[in-house]
């Protein structure tokens, strides 16, 4: 009988620690969201401001180098794809940037319309995971905004 109550009492318990680490996590993980979501559009407010930046989204990389990478990139605004060189930077397919640059002759690839990113010219950058933590949030947050 007290082993029987003794075993109740130890489920009892790791149930009800099991529950308050999963809330902590998951509230964790809505703060985090939100903070992604709140710099994005920050990225968007610094876009705004600033009329010759703009955004733009690595579609893929080429090639990595110690001076820099070859990427194509794809423009927010347009859905237009356009290679480019990052000087001395290496971003990563799916990044999404806030760049400054121009274009310019790109010997290899024989174009003339070749984007050129010097350092410091990308302005702001998020990475796939936290662009996806941004979406989670505003899908949330529009979710309870449409329960109201």
């Amino acid at each position: 009988m007290f082993l029987d109550l003794l075993i109740s009492c130890a489920i009892v318990g790791v149930l009800a620690l099991a529950t308050v680490v999963l809330r902590r996590v998951k509230n964790r993980q809505r703060r985090q969201d939100e903070l992604w979501f709140k710099y994005r559009q920050h990225m968007d407010e610094l876009r705004e401001a600033s009329p010759t930046a703009e955004l733009a989204r690595v579609a893929q990389v080429y090639q990595r180098a110690k001076s820099g990478t070859k990427a194509e990139i794809v423009w927010e605004r347009t859905g237009v794809a356009q290679d480019s060189w990052f000087e001395g930077a290496n971003p990563s397919p799916g990044d999404l940037l806030l760049l400054r640059g121009g274009p310019g002759w790109g010997p290899d690839v024989s174009s003339p319309n070749v984007f050129y990113i010097a350092p410091g010219q990308v302005l702001s950058s998020m990475t796939v995971d936290a662009q996806a933590a941004a979406d989670r949030h505003h899908s949330l947050s529009a979710r309870a905004a449409a329960k109201q």
